[in-house]
C-alpha cells in the first residue's frame, strides 16, 4: 500500500543489496584482519621458540614476511571503509579516469605500493 519504487528494492535475508554488500564487505575486511594477526602472533612465536633457522630468516626478511602482508591488508581495510564512508571511489589523474569497481583496484594498488615503499625506506 504506497510503497514507492524505492521502497521496493531487492532484499535478502531482510537486508537491501546495498546493506548486504556493505556488511559482507565489512565482514571480509573483519577476516583479512583477523588473518594478518595470526601470521604476525605466528612469526612471533616461531622466534620466540627458539627455531634458529626460522629465527634468522624473520630477522634478515621480516619486512617481506610481515611487512607486505600487512600492507596488503592496511591497504584493503583503507579502500574497502573508505567506500563504506563516502560512497563510490571516482578519481582521476595522469589522464585515466577511475570510477566504480576500477577506482576501487586502482586505489588498492596506490595504497599499497605507497605502504611498500614507506617500508623499504623505513627497513
Amino acid at each position: 500500500m504506497g510503497e514507492s519504487d524505492s521502497d521496493t528494492s531487492a532484499r535478502l535475508f531482510g537486508y537491501t543489496t546495498d546493506e548486504l554488500i556493505r556488511l559482507l564487505s565489512f565482514g571480509f575486511a573483519i577476516v583479512v584482519t583477523l588473518g594478518a594477526a595470526f601470521v604476525f602472533a605466528w612469526a612471533l612465536l616461531v622466534t620466540v621458540t627458539q627455531f634458529k633457522y626460522w629465527e634468522e630468516l624473520l630477522r634478515l626478511h621480516f619486512a617481506a614476511i610481515i611487512g607486505l602482508p600487512g600492507a596488503a591488508a592496511a591497504s584493503f581495510a583503507l579502500v574497502v571503509f573508505l567506500r563504506q564512508t563516502e560512497g563510490p571511489i571516482e578519481f582521476e589523474g595522469l589522464g585515466f579516469k577511475f570510477k566504480g569497481a576500477s577506482g576501487q583496484v586502482a586505489m588498492w594498488a596506490v595504497c599499497f605500493l605507497t605502504i611498500a615503499a614507506a617500508i623499504k625506506m623505513c627497513w
